[in-house]
């Protein structure tokens, strides 16, 4: 039972280990989730991007937004520059989220999430 015990702890710790370290790295002080009125009165001094399926975008969406996967914005290939501020927004808000932890990860400084996403607008 005592070996059982020492496994147990090592798989445990090393998995907490990880999940610290993948956390570390997230620069919550990039991330600002504002509010409707904030977020229509500053879109336009940064890059708007919609988070939402090109379905969804193509249907209806704000104007000047580009429509982007999640998985597209913090790659090395992103049309994004991080040195301007971004405006996301998706559908309720939870995909912005994760998206902006990525963002930061890969050196994005200002990311302003518009709060409960598209619904809200």
């Amino acid at each position: 039972m005592n070996i059982w015990s020492g496994i147990i702890a090592v798989i445990v710790g090393v998995a907490m280990g990880l999940v610290i370290v993948a956390k570390r790295n997230v620069n919550h002080d990039a991330i600002h989730i504002i509010n409707r009125e904030d977020f229509v009165k500053n879109m336009r001094k940064g890059q708007l991007v919609d988070l939402r399926k090109k379905e969804d975008f193509e249907q209806k969406k704000i104007k000047g937004a580009r429509n982007f996967k999640p998985n597209q914005i913090a790659t090395k290939n992103s049309k994004l520059r991080k040195d301007q501020s971004v405006y996301l927004y998706c559908s309720n808000g939870k995909k912005s989220n994760r998206t902006a932890k990525k963002m930061s990860k890969e050196g994005f400084k200002n990311i302003y999430i518009l709060e409960k996403g598209f619904e809200n607008y």
